[in-house]
């Protein structure tokens, strides 16, 4: 009777756990339908996979994924590639913190499963020890180019084919506009060749979420009430982008001992941004100060918050890497 009673007990745990699962589930494709979401990779066909409890690194977790991102690469639905996997984690997330740290141990077995398939256990044991070279952070930790696979060349068109964009969203961020909200916490994966693609084929696409993108990245800052002259903001917002390519140029031209004018001190823009995010603020001062006629948006802004340049700026090319945790302003 005993024996009975366990089995039925585990059972309806185990409907339980199906039917949270489902809830949220549910609750992520209706975002997306209703286009709530910035990202115009959300739509699509999505293959979800409920995850269990994955709370350290082991091998036994890297040879589930593996399976898992096998039966991704064959999925197809109605004659079509699923280009989207959905990872929802086990149970909700309770911090910023938490999130960061769970969405980076997946991401790191992830890459083993990855290499692992391809039957290169050294990259895969590398993986599996966070120990992967070509990943770049930004000043909080955060992986600035989460790709699941082999990173692209960056002096070479092509991407390879099989490699994945990966990202962290969760229910935790203040503002619902904000580019990495969502109403569960869930991991998508989408083919980074489409990332590609997308910028070549529809480039005002591109310029359109990253102006969406740093609407929300002032709005989780600052607060949804925050009143931002969308119009004169988006004139303003390449402004911003150079200042930050050039805070980070004259970083690099002097830890290299060489002019900030010359050619081997440019970087791609994840580069740019972490080194920005390291700059001195009174450097970020000095040139608001010179484009001051240019930088109205920015002003105001300093001027309602008293915040610095720096941190507005910032929180507008917040970054598009594996989790973003937030740099909330304190007045």
């Amino acid at each position: 009777m005993q024996v009975v009673s366990a089995v039925t007990a585990v059972n309806s745990f185990n409907e339980l756990a199906s039917s949270c699962f489902a809830d949220r589930e549910n609750a992520i494709r209706t975002w997306i339908a209703r286009k709530e979401s910035v990202c115009p990779y959300a739509p699509g066909l999505a293959r979800f996979v409920y995850l269990p409890e994955i709370a350290e690194i082991r091998r036994d977790h890297m040879l589930y994924l593996a399976a898992e991102l096998k039966a991704f690469y064959v999925s197809r639905a109605q004659g079509k590639r699923v280009g989207r996997w959905m990872l929802l984690p086990h149970t909700e997330w309770r911090s910023h913190e938490q999130a960061h740290e769970e969405a980076e141990r997946i991401f790191w077995l992830l890459n083993a499963a990855y290499f692992h398939l391809l039957g290169d256990e050294e990259k895969s044991e590398q993986a599996m020890a966070g120990r992967l070279p070509g990943y770049n952070r930004g000043c909080k930790g955060d992986i600035l180019n989460p790709v699941v696979g082999h990173l692209p060349e960056p002096d070479l068109p092509s991407v390879p084919g099989k490699s994945l964009f990966y990202s962290a969203l969760s229910p935790l961020y203040r503002s619902k506009r904000f580019y990495r909200y969502s109403p569960s916490a869930i991991i998508p994966l989408v083919y980074a060749s489409e990332f590609q693609a997308l910028k070549r084929k529809h480039p005002h696409v591109t310029q359109n979420v990253t102006f969406e993108m740093a609407c929300g990245g002032l709005y989780e800052t600052f607060g949804d009430d925050l009143e931002l002259d969308r119009t004169a903001f988006q004139t303003e917002l390449p402004v911003w982008g150079a200042i930050i390519d050039r805070s980070a140029e004259i970083m690099r031209a002097s830890r290299r001992g060489v002019c900030s004018f010359s050619a081997e001190v440019k970087g791609c823009p994840a580069s740019n941004l972490s080194y920005f995010r390291q700059c001195h603020p009174k450097l970020v001062v000095a040139f608001c100060a010179k484009y001051r006629s240019q930088l109205t948006v920015l002003g105001k802004i300093v001027q309602h918050f008293d915040a610095q340049p720096k941190q507005i700026i910032s929180a507008a090319f917040a970054g598009s890497g594996l989790y973003t945790l937030p740099d909330y302003h304190c007045a």
